[in-house]
């Protein structure tokens, strides 16, 4: 199983990385959000640790989602979402059984379970028309766009597997394609696309952090 750790470049103290993808580490100790860089971590941001509001997730905690036939999981990573009418928290995690990694999306009660499907290629938020059929993804069908939207990241803990500045811009469309929900983010490097379904709560089993 892999693992490392590194130093905090702000206040020295231990970082663990679990997954040889990830390319940002939080400490837990400081909140300073890191780069990987080679042996060593690049500080990036403000230090912005995130306000608790009582989610059910936490970092290191384990838990089973029942539509997934109970498969465990371990939460890694979150990062927080500013948005116009709030915000919402995106869960990194990892699958116990096979190394495999998804998303579980929060926002304001609400669960919805994602893929990442690889990056599409970049395109202009304002070529988006909400309500209409859209060419998101080249070689796919058009997707209905629900929502689009112009955030910023607040932040994030744990690990993730894409570089995050806290305060960074970025833009985001929501729509749906053949009863899924498709998601695509436009960050500074990447243009992540996402592909889910929403989770009902009582599908969700949590347990304490393990670390």
């Amino acid at each position: 199983m892999f693992s490392r750790e590194y130093e905090c470049p702000s206040c020295g103290a231990p970082v663990k990385q679990s997954q040889p993808g990830s390319k940002t580490l939080v400490c837990t100790y400081c909140s300073q959000a890191s780069h990987i860089n080679a042996d060593s971590l690049q500080a990036v941001g403000e230090k912005h640790p995130l306000i608790d509001y009582g989610s059910i997730f936490s970092i290191g905690a384990t838990g089973r989602i029942g539509s997934l036939s109970d498969r465990e999981f371990q939460v890694l990573g979150r990062v927080r979402i500013d948005y116009e009418d709030g915000f919402w928290d995106e869960w990194y995690i990892t699958f116990l059984d096979d190394g495999s990694t998804a998303w579980i999306q929060e926002d304001d009660g609400g669960f919805t379970y994602f893929k990442n499907e690889g990056n599409v290629s970049r395109f202009p938020l304002d070529r988006v028309q909400v309500g209409t059929y859209n060419q998101i993804v080249s070689n796919w069908k058009p997707v209905f766009v629900t929502s689009k939207s112009k955030a910023s990241i607040n932040g994030g803990e744990g690990e993730l597997p894409f570089k995050i500045i806290p305060g960074e811009k970025a833009d985001f469309v929501d729509g749906i394609l053949d009863g899924r929900i498709i998601s695509v983010e436009l960050l500074e490097d990447d243009t992540p696309l996402f592909v889910g379904y929403e989770l009902d709560f009582d599908e969700l089993q949590l347990s304490a952090a393990g670390y």
